[in-house]
């Protein structure tokens, strides 16, 4: 059910869309873009250097799109900042696909799910290959530059 929750709205642009992303859901997008590189991004609203460096993640998402790149955003904001605060960012900085929030019953889950070399700390940036394995963990705010030099090194054209 939620594999085609998840295919039947990542095939078209909805604007400022949660989805809560759990670990059946992060294997159904995994499973489901397996041939592209996936880079998965955790951040919030409350976190300056994820907010600062998202301009730059959307940025390589429009010139990576149709190279076999799928990004993934994971908010962790939670309570009252996971709606309304969230969408409004969401849509300020005008992502108009797809986004997820943390539905993990718990932290340690979350972050073992990812990398068990991740302190849980954001914004938490971590790049599959085409085949699904981890290739990079990137802790802390980044920019296009390195973005585009990890992406680069890891797609197959």
């Amino acid at each position: 059910m939620l594999l085609f929750i998840f295919l039947t709205v990542s095939g078209a642009s909805y604007s400022q869309v949660l989805l809560p992303a759990d670990k059946v859901v992060l294997d159904s997008i995994r499973s489901a873009n397996k041939g592209n590189v996936i880079l998965f991004n955790f951040w919030a609203t409350w976190c300056k250097p994820c907010t600062e460096e998202f301009p730059d993640l959307l940025k390589l998402n429009k010139n990576f799109k149709d190279k076999n790149f799928k990004l993934i955003f994971v908010s962790l904001d939670f309570g009252d900042e996971l709606g309304d605060k969230t969408k409004a960012f969401l849509k300020k900085q005008g992502v108009d696909f797809v986004t997820y929030f943390n539905n993990f019953s718990k932290d340690e889950e979350l972050i073992n799910y990812m990398s068990k070399d991740w302190d849980g700390s954001i914004p938490g940036t971590f790049i599959f290959d085409q085949n699904n394995i981890l290739r990079k963990t990137l802790i802390g705010k980044h920019n296009y530059k390195k973005f585009k030099e990890v992406i680069t090194k890891h797609l197959i054209n």
